[in-house]
């Protein structure tokens, strides 16, 4: 209020400095409308209205100055004033409320083009002040010029053949769209009424493409091509809402979403930034280099930027032999047999009558022995100390444990076509030879990660290019790739073929979060109401009921092929006996050999006999 106080007294000082007369009794009437209007509709808690005047003469711009003036004193501080001359770096953010006092066309042109998207709010609330006669054509040439910057909450104040008139226009009406459509106002009327209520069965024109399962092109033989997809359910609402009909512009040359550039921008982001449609749908997601040159809404999904990673290696038929225990049992197995054979070998090395001691008399296979017990096979001769059959009870308890535990898990695991886990993490997969396949517009991801990029291959532009190549890497399970897409990506995939097993899956770490949006021009006067729509769509749940229309986002689930009952072993259930039978056939004829060459070397001959027990009754 103080400031305000000493703006009024300011430029009350420097008009009576300058010898400058007080307002004519004919701009009486122009200074109360606008103040009425002032008072009415520009009243903002933080937001000052911005006064810029131009004139083309001397006394126009002595005019326009009585003008103001009188404004000033009239308004009494109700309504807060910034007095400007529009140099470079005084406005700190854009104006929502200006008023624009001229003399003039040509006066008004020199305000206009210092109007930018950086500087002034296009969705807020002009009012242009002209001491002039006001008629039709003045008023259309002024409405022109801003329809052409989509600046729709105007108002022209000025003189009409026996008292002050009011203007202002509306873009769309019945059969008259994207267009000047003038109003004199009358005094009782609301002179910024929201005229985006409805856009009268206007037509707009939709940048989209095809990327499932956000949007989805329906291509009618004969008819315009129509979209679906959880986000072409939104803008058939919004159509609905708002009354508008669409029209939908793929991008040429199959760009898709393309670069934003300051200039030579491509695929969506040129033709949005160039004017070519009205706005932009189809998995946009919102990123400083986007919203330097176009205008974003406000977000109506958030998502996840996932990889979709190959299922794990499958297991042979040896690696299911260990399955059933994880390997910390194994180690603990491994142990108390190396253990157990230690001491049989430090027994060994003892005299018959220690040897008789421990085992008992007519024990020549002790270590055959160890292992008869460890698989559960019967024992022809027992020992015949107490020692030594304590020993044997503890093992035969501990191997029966262990081996009833790991028979009742082996028929589980042997019929189960199990494959190792997938990658977890990105570290996991940078240990792979894998590629990383993404948009071209997803690149920038990877810039941060040398390596990383080093390995990143742009997916051809078509559409569904994501879904095709989640596709492919179904039929080709050997590959170690990966693919980048939103979560919604691979839960549209797994909805589409997860029935038919070709679910995919995804690591569990997150490249980053996507949230996706509309994008406009800068200039375009559609977002306050679209925002708006979008807003009560969110709140009503309907957002969240399309999206799982479209995906199966239960990633966790375990498939389980067949019924709860158990299932006949095949031979692939069983291979891993036979490569078992294998081994040891082969095994077999090896000691063979070494015993047949034993006959002739000496030192072999006394080491197998020492194996065998065989070495005992010699002494």
């Amino acid at each position: 209020m103080a400031m305000l106080i000493c703006v009024t007294m300011l430029v009350r000082l420097l008009m009576i400095c300058a010898g400058l007369r007080a307002v004519q009794p004919g701009h009486s009437s122009l200074v109360e409308s606008t103040v009425s209007l002032m008072l009415r509709d520009f009243r903002h808690t933080f937001a000052p209205s911005l006064m810029l005047l131009a004139s083309t003469t001397t006394d126009g711009g002595q005019d326009l100055r009585d003008v103001l003036e009188e404004v000033v004193t009239r308004l009494e501080g109700a309504v807060t004033l910034r007095l400007d001359v529009l140099s470079e770096g005084r406005i700190r953010r854009p104006c929502i409320r200006t008023v624009m006092l001229i003399d003039g066309y040509e006066a008004f042109r020199r305000l206009y083009v210092m109007l930018s998207v950086e500087r002034f709010d296009f969705s807020g609330r002009y009012l242009i002040v002209f001491s002039g006669l006001v008629d039709e054509g003045f008023a259309r040439r002024v409405f022109g010029d801003l329809w052409d910057l989509q600046i729709i909450n105007a108002v022209l104040v000025g003189y009409g053949a026996n008292r002050t008139r009011m203007w202002t226009y509306f873009p769309y009406v019945d059969g008259h769209c994207a267009m000047v459509n003038l109003v004199q106002l009358k005094p009782s009327d609301q002179y910024f009424p929201d005229k985006t209520l409805t856009y009268h069965g206007c037509p707009f024109k939709v940048g989209s493409f095809e990327t499932r399962p956000f949007t989805i092109m329906e291509r009618p033989e004969t008819g315009p091509l129509k979209m679906s997809g959880f986000e072409g359910d939104l803008l058939d609402t919004l159509k609905e809402k708002l009354n508008f009909t669409v029209q939908i512009f793929e991008p040429k040359n199959g760009e898709q979403w393309g670069y934003a550039l300051p200039r030579n921008s491509t695929g969506m982001m040129r033709m949005i930034q160039e004017g070519e449609v009205d706005f932009g749908i189809s998995c946009l997601g919102i990123s400083v280099a986007r919203s330097a040159i176009l205008k974003a809404g406000l977000a109506h999904y958030t998502t996840s930027l996932v990889l979709a990673v190959p299922k794990g290696r499958p297991y042979t038929a040896f690696e299911k032999l260990f399955r059933p225990f994880q390997a910390n049992v194994w180690w603990i197995i491994a142990t108390v047999i190396s253990g157990a054979a230690f001491i049989i070998t430090s027994v060994e090395l003892r005299s018959l009558t220690v040897r008789n001691f421990v085992y008992g008399q007519q024990t020549r296979t002790p270590y055959l022995n160890l292992i008869q017990v460890f698989f559960g096979i019967a024992m022809h001769l027992m020992p015949t100390r107490n020692f030594a059959r304590t020993l044997l009870i503890f093992w035969i308890y501990f191997c029966f444990v262990m081996r009833s535990l790991y028979q009742s898990a082996m028929f589980r695991y042997l019929q189960q076509e199990l494959t190792f886990p997938p990658s977890r993490s990105m570290a996991e997969i940078d240990r792979t030879a894998a590629l990383y396949y993404v948009v071209e517009s997803g690149e920038r991801y990877y810039e941060a990660f040398p390596d990383r990029l080093l390995r990143v291959r742009h997916l051809p532009q078509e559409k569904n290019n994501i879904i095709n190549r989640l596709e492919w890497m179904i039929h080709h399970p050997g590959s170690p790739d990966v693919v980048q897409g939103c979560l919604d990506h691979m839960a549209h995939h797994n909805w589409l073929f997860g029935r038919k097993g070709g679910r995919v899956d995804i690591c569990p770490e997150f490249i980053s979060t996507f949230t996706v949006t509309i994008y406009y021009p800068k200039k375009s006067m559609l977002t306050r109401q679209f925002d708006r729509q979008i807003q009560w769509i969110q709140a009503s749940g309907l957002m969240s009921y399309w999206i799982n229309l479209y995906g199966d986002y239960e990633f966790n689930r375990v498939e389980s092929k067949g019924g709860s009952e158990p299932r006949q072993l095949s031979n692939g259930h069983l291979a891993v006996t036979y490569e078992l039978c294998g081994a040891m056939f082969g095994l077999s004829l090896l000691v063979f050999a070494l015993e047949l060459a034993s006959w002739r070397v000496g030192w072999m001959r006394s080491v197998l006999e020492r194996l065998s027990g065989m070495g005992d009754y010699r002494e």
